[in-house]
């Protein structure tokens, strides 16, 4: 009977601390979120009227990616370090002066990756409520102008990790990024026989916002 009770103890302390005994080691996942790319900004045309216009365009789309990091147990939680990657394209949509003859700027975010830091405070035996901080950057494709080619920015999230089994979790995480000011300019020339020239300048700031779902393996 005594022995009966000790094993039963010590299962229990097992089961009670899977959480903290998977705090510190390598972990890969893979993840699906929704993802609303943003710029607000505005724009301005020259030709023989000129117009100037601003407002915001943005689109929201599937996106899928990939994560890795390593985790240190500290006090109550863990601290990780780790990436993620997108290697899907990101419409952030079209966006059009809203006078004149409207001209249009579109782009696509693409090759998109995050350097980030971690904290995460244990709520139970296999869950953990976590904290981020992150670098981002991404390859701008910029369609009808000329100008920025890559986006930096700083973001955060929050999110919920729990363990399945001794390695298994899955993530819901929230997020979102700001990056920096970007710029593009086209110059049309005039059909016909004149010889003029329609110059299109945009700027804008990006944001991207993201519901993610992730399932990984922690070693």
């Amino acid at each position: 009977m005594n022995k009966i009770l000790k094993l039963s103890a010590i299962a229990l302390l097992a089961s009670s601390t899977s959480l903290m005994a998977q705090s510190k080691g390598a972990s890969v996942a893979i993840f699906g979120a929704i993802a609303g790319a943003e710029v607000k900004g505005s724009g301005s045309e020259s030709s023989t009227i000129a117009s100037t216009g601003s407002g915001s365009v943005g689109q929201v789309t599937p996106i899928g990616g990939f994560d890795i990091s390593y985790h240190f147990p500290i006090t109550s939680g863990s601290l990780g370090f780790g990436g993620t990657y997108i290697p899907i394209e990101a419409e952030i949509g079209q966006g059009t002066i809203t006078s004149g003859t409207g001209g249009s700027v579109s782009g696509k975010l693409k090759d998109h990756y995050t350097l980030y830091v971690q904290p995460a405070l244990n709520i139970n035996k296999d869950s953990a409520v976590y904290f981020k901080v992150q670098y981002a950057h991404a390859d701008l494709q910029i369609s009808g102008a000329t100008g920025s080619d890559n986006l930096q920015g700083w973001g955060g999230g929050i999110g919920l990790k729990t363990f399945l089994d001794k390695n298994i979790f899955i993530q819901a995480e929230a997020n979102y990024t700001e990056y920096d000011s970007v710029s593009g300019r086209n110059v049309t020339k005039t059909q016909g026989a004149g010889t003029g020239s329609t110059t299109t300048t945009v700027s804008g700031t990006p944001y991207l916002a993201q519901g993610i779902i992730s399932i990984g393996y922690q070693f």
